[in-house]
């Protein structure tokens, strides 16, 4: 194992303003720090856009419901306190 395991070198550009803000502003404690958290939240998004497509395929698939009630659906749903 090297010296440098889990240690990258990133070229962040103009993202690189936006890191130091937030280590400024007290979000994060280093600009690395922010950087992982970026990281974390674009697989987030990844394993819900897989989701959501999974979803999709799965109500494609399950085909039209011929007695759907859309009013019924519509008060039903208008009823549901959040």
């Amino acid at each position: 194992m090297s010296d440098n395991a889990g240690h990258a070198t990133v070229t962040l550009g103009a993202t690189k303003e936006i890191a130091k803000r937030l280590v400024t502003e007290g979000k994060y404690e280093s600009v690395s720090e922010a950087c992982r958290a970026g990281l974390r939240r674009l697989e987030i998004e990844a394993k819900m856009s897989d989701r959501l497509f999974e979803m999709a395929e799965q109500g494609w698939k399950s085909g039209i419901l011929e007695d759907f009630d859309i009013d019924a659906f519509v008060e039903e749903t208008a009823a549901v306190k959040i």
